[in-house]
């Protein structure tokens, strides 16, 4: 009787869109996981969700990682141009926003699929800070 060995297949690369005026991998970020310090590019973070006096960060590797920071914090130190805020418990990263939908919804969809619901308060600014960023990426 043979062994059938079962390749576990790699979850599909998840790529980001930069312009081209955009510096890569020059800040990284640390965070505690099992013991020692983990550093994360910031390039390579989807989302963050704010829980509270947590945070849930979102990877492009579809891993997520907690850390005791508010929201508020990772806000001071991210770019807001790359990162801004859409809803009292999310940021996201403007590099994986697939495609925007501003109809009764309003949410953004994240190149992982996820969707991302945006304040009313914050549409307006939001749906301009994409158009800007697209108009960026495309130029």
């Amino acid at each position: 009787m043979e062994a059938t060995i079962f390749s576990s297949v790699p979850p599909l690369s998840i790529v980001p869109q930069f312009p081209a005026s955009y510096q890569r991998n020059t800040q990284r970020i640390a965070l505690p996981y099992l013991n020692r310090t983990i550093f994360i590019s910031v390039d390579d973070i989807l989302c963050l969700q704010g829980e509270g006096n947590y945070t849930f960060l979102y990877t492009r590797d579809r891993k997520r990682y907690l850390v005791s920071k508010t929201l508020k914090e990772f806000e001071k130190t991210l770019d807001v141009s790359i990162f801004p805020r859409v809803h009292k418990s999310y940021i996201v990263n403007l590099a994986y926003v697939q495609r925007s939908i501003f109809s009764k919804d309003h949410q953004v969809r994240l190149a992982d699929g996820r969707c991302i619901g945006i304040s009313r308060r914050r549409l307006k600014a939001i749906s301009l800070q994409l158009s800007q960023y697209w108009q960026r990426l495309y130029n």
